[in-house]
């Protein structure tokens, strides 16, 4: 996605503990691989290590979670406020904060302070 490298790195060097969490492929004989390789790429090496895949999401603990699925669900009750990255497959859904890397800075920061509050 245009401006998600640029938006991942700014937050890393605002501190902020970014984690790289997903759910691979349940075919995911390739899915694996090829997602510590992507992360490589465009991250470095050592970037790897905040990759997190999982089939269930609501284990992680975090204070926000940016994913493109309108609804996760697993185990438990996650700790983090859901951000829903705006797609057109999920632009029917309302009641959530929608992220694009156009909007991320305003976005978060409203999600921020709704945590510290």
């Amino acid at each position: 996605m245009p401006g998600a490298i640029e938006a991942v790195n700014d937050l890393m060097a605002m501190g902020l503990e970014v984690r790289f969490c997903s759910s691979p492929l349940r075919q995911y004989d390739h899915c694996v691989l090829e997602k510590y390789q992507w992360i490589e790429a465009h991250f470095g090496r050592a970037a790897t290590e905040r990759l997190i895949l999982t089939r269930d999401k609501t284990l992680v603990q975090g204070d926000l979670l940016i994913d493109d699925r309108p609804r996760i669900t697993g185990a438990t009750r996650p700790q983090w406020q859901h951000i829903l990255y705006d797609t057109p497959y999920n632009r029917q859904e309302t009641g959530r904060p929608r992220l694009t890397w156009q909007n991320w800075r305003n976005v978060l920061a409203g999600a921020l302070y709704r945590a510290d509050a």
